[in-house]
């Protein structure tokens, strides 16, 4: 089968690799892909900004396949069904995952990041515990968005918003994109900042009102995607007293906001780390019955195509979301 592997630092290429071998383990479904996400953690270990675990690397980790078998103790699928797959398989065991706060796993497996290979790949075996059954009729463009909207929709959750709040989203790149869809599927009315013309503009189409500092309401509530540090520091000195932070963006450099600017706001600022299984995920499932991802989604690309996305000097392809379709 083909796979999509780092193979030197800086270099993918697709590689041929035996179909995984043998019976299917016990609660496993053998899944043959229809389609993967990219994401900027993808980016960052192809193009060695981030150290892969092991050379070679395969990438992927925003899958959606169709099952080919169903190993013994998985309930409640069959062959054929469409899922979508969950990367970071927690143990279940530990303190924070009986707390229900499985993002802090002390033995979180994560597929294409850092314990286990991606789903760059034809055919994967994966736990059925973290596979999510979708609509049939769901087309894989809006299906693909599945666990990158878990994020987005989490760090959502984690803000407790009541409802009445101005909330401001930073950055509209997918996971600031993802943040407006889901709030307005909520009824809210989010302000956005962004610097680039077509991805504001994409944004607005989606719900969101562009934010102007001294002009728009002073917002209550920020859900920064953006990861750079300009963009909290553009906006601070414009955020209402008390005003919730949420990052869900990041990078290493410094957060872009003095701390005589937060301590005289009162911010209160949390992070927001992917989501919590099963209940994120699952939802997530359920809100794209009903929200139109398809929107943010590049036009689709082949396998033998993913080398050249991390390529330096690419022309960029169109859309905000790059995606694979493994049937082309």
């Amino acid at each position: 089968m083909r796979s999509a592997e780092i193979t030197a630092p800086g270099r993918v290429e697709i590689v041929d690799r035996s179909l995984p071998q043998g019976l299917v383990g016990r609660g496993d479904l053998r899944i043959r892909m229809l389609a993967v996400g990219i994401c900027g953690t993808d980016q960052t270990l192809a193009t060695g900004r981030r150290t892969p675990p092991q050379l070679p690397w395969r990438l992927g980790h925003e899958g959606i396949g169709e099952i080919a078998e169903v190993g013994p103790g998985a309930c409640g699928f069959a062959v054929g069904d469409r899922v979508a797959l969950e990367p970071n398989i927690t143990c279940g065991r530990c303190e924070y995952c009986r707390r229900g706060m499985t993002s802090a796993c002390t033995s979180r497996l994560s597929a294409g990041v850092l314990t286990q290979p991606g789903f760059l790949a034809e055919v994967v075996d994966h736990p059925s515990e973290f596979c999510h059954r979708l609509d049939a009729h769901m087309s894989l463009e809006r299906a693909v968005c599945a666990e990158p909207l878990a994020v987005a929709a989490s760090a959502i959750r984690r803000t407790d918003l009541q409802g009445s709040e101005t909330v401001l989203v930073l950055g509209a790149g997918a996971q600031g994109l993802l943040s407006i869809l889901t709030l307005v599927a909520q009824g809210h009315h989010p302000y956005v900042s962004e610097p680039d013309d077509e991805r504001r503009q994409l944004a607005v189409e989606l719900g969101a009102q562009v934010f102007t500092p001294g002009q728009s309401p002073a917002p209550e509530v920020v859900i920064d995607a953006a990861g750079v540090p300009e963009a909290l520091g553009a906006v601070v000195d414009h955020l209402a007293p008390f005003a919730a932070v949420t990052l869900v963006g990041e990078d290493h450099h410094h957060l872009g906001a003095s701390s005589f600017s937060i301590v005289q706001r009162q911010l209160r600022i949390k992070g927001s780390f992917i989501y919590e299984h099963p209940q994120d995920m699952a939802a997530a499932v359920l809100l794209l019955e009903e929200m139109p991802t398809e929107a943010i989604m590049g036009p689709a690309m082949a396998l033998d195509e993913v080398p050249t996305v991390f390529t330096a000097g690419t022309r960029p392809r169109a859309g905000v979301k790059q995606w694979v379709d493994m049937r082309l």
